[in-house]
C-alpha cells in the first residue's frame, strides 16, 4: 500500500474510532444520573467554568478600553464616577444611551440579552444560545456599564457563561439535557467569576435559571464555578471585595431588622410591580429615545447622587463602612432605584443584581442609622443593616432567598449573620410577592414578552432526561418493497417495531403482529417473493423523527403538537447517506412510564 494510502486509511480509522467513542460518551451523558455519564458531565463543567472565567476578562478589559479613554476624553483623571465633573455626570450617561440605542436600532432592532435571554433559551431551545446575540450583549453592555449606566454586569457574565457551556455541548453533539446542565455550568461560572462568590453563584443558577435543585445537577455546577472564580481569583480588580466588616447584633434587634425587611420587601416589590407596569409603554418607543431618556434619568439624578454611576462596588462598601448619613443613603438607595427601573424598562444591556446591592446597601445603612438615632435601645452600626439590606433587595425583586442569603453569608464571612439574615430576607420575601404577584423580576419580564415556563416537577423531569432512556431499541428496518425472507428474519428477532421505508413520503410503523399474520395466510413459503409492504392491509402509524439528542420534554411537548403514536429517534450524519441513522422507537406510553415510576 503506497504511503499516501496508508495514511488515508489510519485516518479513517482513528475518525472512526472516534466516532465510536464519543457516540458511547453521548450514551453515558443521556443519563446522568449513573455514575459515567455523572463525572463526563463534571469534567465537562469544570472545562465551561474555564472557558466562562476568560469571557468575564474579555468584558472586564473591553469595560476598560472604552472607560479609561472616556475621562481622558473629558480631562477628568479620577478614573471613578463619583469624583467626577459635574458635565462629566451629567454628559456621558446621555451621550453613552444615546450611542448604544442607535447601534442597536440600527443594526439589530432588538437586544437579546441577559438572564432573561438564557432562561428563554432554556425553555424554548433546548438551552443552544446564539453566537451573534453573546457577542452583542458583551460590546453593550461595556458601553452601557464603561459610561456609567444603572445597571450591572452579572446579566453579561450569565450570558456569556451560558454560551460557553452551550458552545462546548454543541461542539460535541451532546443530548439536551447535557446542553441543559452546561448552561446552568456557564451561569454559576459567570457569576462566580464577576463576583468571588462560588457557593451563591452555584445556588443562583439553580434556583433562579434553571429553577430545579438534583444531585446530578449540583457536582458539574459546583466545579464550574469553582473553576470559573480561579481563572479570575488573583484579580482583584475583576471582582473588588465588599470590605465593610459586619458586627455582632443584639437580640433586641431581631425585631428591628424585621420591620426593616418588611420595608425592603414593600420597595423591592413596588419596584418589580413597576417595572412590569412601565415595560409596555416602553415598548412603543423608539429604541434610541427611551434608551437615551433612561440615560437622562440617571444624569440628571447622579448630579445630586454621583454613586448611582457605575457598578457601585465603592457605594456598596461606603455604605458598609457607615460613612453616609441616614439622610445621604436613603438618598443613594432611591435615586438607584429609579434610575435601574428607567434602565430595564428601556432595556439598557445589564444586569439588575449589581443596582440592588448598592440600593440594598444604602437603604439598609439608612435604616440602620436611623433606628440607631430613634431607638433607645442599642443598635448595631449602619454596615450591619447595610449588608442585611443587599439579601433582602435580592430576596425582594429576584425571588431567590437562598441566594440571598448565601451572598450575605459569602460576603460577611461570619455564619452569626444566618439569624438575622433569614429574618430580613423571609420577611422581605413575603411582602414583596405580595406587592409583586411575580416569581421574580426575570418570570415578570418574560410574561410581558408573551413567555412563560412550565416548572411542575413532571416538567423538571422530563427536561433533565433524554429519549435514549425511554426509546425501545427492539426494531427492525425494512424497505417498504421486499421479500418474504428479508420478512421473516425481521420477525425472527423478536422485535416490537417494524420502521417501514416506503420510496417516496414518510416513512411507516408497523408492529409485528400484522405481518405474522399475512406470513401465515401465505401458503407459498417462497423467500424470494416479492411484498409491497405498504399494500397490506394493516394499522401503520407515520414515523414522526425526533433528534437523538432532543430530552423527554421535547417528546412530549411533540406528542401534543402531533398526535403521534410513536415517535422515531434517529441522528442525521453525512456518512449514513440517504436515510437518518435510527435509534429507537418512542411512545407516549414510554414517555409517561418515565415519571410515573
Amino acid at each position: 500500500m503506497p504511503p499516501k494510502s496508508r495514511m488515508v486509511h489510519w485516518r479513517r480509522r482513528v475518525r472512526r474510532a472516534w466516532s465510536r467513542r464519543t457516540e458511547h460518551w453521548r450514551s453515558q451523558l443521556a443519563d446522568v444520573e449513573n455514575t459515567p455519564g455523572l463525572g463526563l458531565l463534571c469534567l465537562l463543567g469544570a472545562v465551561t467554568g474555564g472557558l466562562a472565567g476568560a469571557a468575564i476578562l474579555v468584558l472586564y478589559g473591553l469595560i476598560e478600553a472604552i472607560q479609561l479613554p472616556l475621562f481622558a476624553l473629558f480631562g477628568d483623571h479620577q478614573d471613578t464616577f463619583v469624583e467626577s465633573d459635574l458635565a462629566f455626570r451629567l454628559a456621558v450617561p446621555i451621550i453613552g444611551a444615546l450611542v448604544l440605542g442607535l447601534i442597536v436600532e440600527w443594526r439589530h432592532k432588538a437586544l437579546e440579552n441577559g438572564i432573561v435571554h438564557v432562561i428563554e433559551r432554556l425553555m424554548y431551545y433546548q438551552g443552544l444560545l446564539p453566537l451573534r446575540a453573546a457577542l452583542t450583549d458583551l460590546a453593550a453592555s461595556a458601553i452601557s456599564i464603561a459610561t456609567g449606566q444603572s445597571v450591572g454586569r452579572e446579566g453579561t457574565a450569565v450570558h456569556a457563561g451560558a454560551f460557553t457551556g452551550s458552545w462546548l455541548a454543541r461542539r460535541l453533539s451532546l443530548p439536551n439535557n447535557s446542553v441543559r446542565t452546561l448552561v446552568g455550568c456557564g451561569t454559576a461560572a459567570g457569576i462566580a467569576a464577576s463576583f468571588n462568590t462560588p457557593l451563591a453563584a452555584v445556588i443562583f443558577a439553580m434556583e433562579v435559571v434553571m429553577m430545579e435543585y438534583t444531585i446530578a445537577g449540583f457536582a458539574p455546577i459546583i466545579l464550574a464555578a469553582v473553576s470559573g472564580s480561579l481563572v479570575t481569583l488573583d484579580l482583584p480588580n475583576v471582582h473588588p471585595g465588599l470590605t465593610g466588616a459586619a458586627e455582632h447584633f443584639h437580640a433586641a434587634e431581631l425585631p428591628i431588622m424585621t420591620a426593616m425587611g418588611l420595608a425592603l420587601g414593600v420597595l423591592g416589590g413596588g419596584f418589580t410591580r413597576l417595572v412590569g407596569q412601565t415595560v409596555p409603554y416602553f415598548a412603543k418607543i423608539r429604541i434610541s429615545l427611551r434608551m437615551a431618556l433612561a440615560g437622562l434619568v440617571t444624569g440628571v439624578l447622579a448630579i445630586v447622587f454621583p454613586q448611582i454611576m457605575g457598578l457601585g462596588f465603592e457605594t456598596v462598601n461606603r455604605a458598609l463602612a457607615g460613612d453616609y448619613g441616614a439622610t445621604m443613603s436613603l438618598g443613594i438607595g432611591l435615586a438607584k432605584l429609579v434610575a435601574t427601573l428607567f434602565a430595564v424598562t428601556a432595556a439598557i444591556p445589564g444586569g439588575v443584581i449589581l443596582p440592588m446591592f448598592v440600593a440594598g446597601a444604602a437603604l439598609g445603612s439608612a435604616f440602620g442609622a436611623a433606628a440607631a438615632g430613634l431607638l433607645p435601645i442599642p443598635v448595631s452600626g449602619p454596615g450591619l443593616y447595610a449588608l442585611l439590606g443587599i439579601g433582602a433587595m435580592m430576596a425582594a425583586v429576584l425571588q431567590a432567598p437562598l441566594s440571598a442569603l448565601v451572598a450575605v453569608l459569602e460576603l460577611s464571612g461570619q455564619t452569626d449573620m444566618v439569624l438575622p439574615g433569614m429574618l430580613v430576607i423571609i420577611a422581605a420575601l413575603v411582602v414583596s410577592r405580595r406587592i409583586a404577584v411575580s416569581d421574580s423580576i426575570f418570570r415578570l419580564l418574560m410574561r410581558r414578552r408573551g413567555l412563560d415556563y412550565r416548572n411542575d416537577p413532571v416538567s423538571q423531569y422530563l427536561r433533565r432526561a433524554s429519549v435514549l432512556n425511554a426509546m425501545n431499541r427492539r426494531f427492525r428496518v425494512l424497505d417498504a418493497k421486499t421479500t418474504r425472507g428479508a420478512v421473516v428474519d425481521a420477525l425472527d428477532a423478536s422485535v416490537d417495531w417494524l420502521l417501514i421505508r416506503p420510496a417516496e413520503g414518510r416513512a411507516q410503523l408497523m408492529r409485528p403482529d400484522e405481518l405474522k399474520r399475512m406470513l401465515a395466510e401465505d401458503e407459498t413459503g417462497d423467500p424470494s417473493r416479492a411484498i409491497d409492504l405498504m399494500d397490506i392491509p394493516a394499522h401503520r402509524a407515520d414515523a414522526y423523527p425526533i433528534d437523538v439528542r432532543a430530552s423527554l420534554q421535547e417528546a412530549y411537548d411533540q406528542f401534543e403538537s402531533t398526535e403521534a403514536e410513536a415517535l422515531v429517534v434517529q441522528r442525521a450524519t453525512s456518512l449514513t447517506g440517504r436515510h437518518p441513522t435510527p435509534y429507537g422507537i418512542l411512545t407516549p406510553a414510554a414517555v409517561a412510564a418515565t415519571y410515573r415510576r
